[in-house]
């Protein structure tokens, strides 16, 4: 990010026009620490770019009628919030539509030529941030959605535990970033709903698993029982050993499994088949 950040920069100074951070800007939301998303993520923020290119010159004409910034403003983002409703994959373009609307609110002279500096410098910025993203040390999209599903599994079963405290809360507020981080991972891989793509089953399993993670830990607040922490400690040891690189062994999950009955014993099993079947998909 630093690397892309700077590049970016650097390239800016040599545009006229003064948006050498719209390109920073530009660079900082385009790049990723995988290659598989960059592009994608690019592709999309220069079709923000386009958009806030129409939208910036439509502020011009408004801005010859006296209307002020803030009904521009709206008029501006008010079709793009409404395709972030239907897509999140368009949150981007809201930005790069701020920062062309941002060239058309000075005077009405010399405003088209500062909305096309400005669409050049964006639009640099997020190819700038797409090749960092492909040349500079790329992780796997899958080694990365990986490393992110254990960290997350991780989190969820060592809060099944916890009492329900501000520390508590504290913790679920960092497992739902994760949680998003995830899921942006997810929607820039572009398959994400091919049966036969190994990233996108990571997400629907550790997703599947918090849905079991929040009703379990709901049933084990309500009433005390054995066998909890031994279980929990058997899950975590095969999340840490499979974060290290090496084999899970799926016989001692399935002897840490608490003796419980009704729909705690479904829950318990099925929480450990689960990381059984992330240990199989990050192999």
């Amino acid at each position: 990010m630093v690397l892309a950040a700077v590049l970016a920069l650097f390239a800016g100074h040599f545009l006229p026009g003064g948006h050498a951070f719209s390109a920073v800007l530009s660079a900082l939301i385009v790049v990723r620490p995988y290659s598989q998303g960059a592009l994608r993520a690019g592709l999309m923020r220069l079709l923000a770019t386009a958009i806030g290119i129409v939208l910036s010159f439509g502020a011009v004409l408004l801005h010859q009628y006296g209307l002020n910034e803030y009904v521009r403003l709206l008029i501006g983002l008010v079709p793009l919030a409404i395709l972030t409703a239907y897509n999140s994959e368009y949150r981007s373009a809201l930005i790069a539509a701020v920062l062309m609307l941002g060239a058309a609110s000075g005077s009405v002279a010399g405003v088209e030529q500062a909305a096309i500096g400005r669409a050049i410098v964006v639009g640099m910025g997020a190819c700038i941030g797409i090749a960092v993203s492909i040349m500079v040390l790329p992780t796997p999209h899958r080694q990365a959605v990986a490393d992110k599903a254990l960290q997350v599994m991780t989190q969820m079963i060592g809060g099944l535990m916890t009492s329900a405290d501000a520390r508590s809360e504290k913790a679920d507020t960092k497992l739902r970033r994760a949680l998003l981080d995830l899921s942006q991972m997810h929607r820039d891989n572009g398959k994400g709903h091919a049966e036969d793509d190994p990233s996108g089953q990571i997400v629907r399993l550790v997703r599947h698993a918090q849905a079991i993670c929040l009703l379990l830990r709901v049933e084990w607040r309500r009433e005390p029982g054995e066998g909890r922490e031994v279980f929990c400690a058997a899950l975590l040891g095969q999340l840490s050993a499979m974060r290290a690189g090496h084999p899970a062994d799926d016989t001692i999950v399935w002897q840490a499994v608490p003796e419980v009955t009704g729909v705690q014993n479904w829950m318990v099993r099925t929480l450990a088949g689960d990381v059984i079947r992330l240990a199989k998909l990050v192999a």
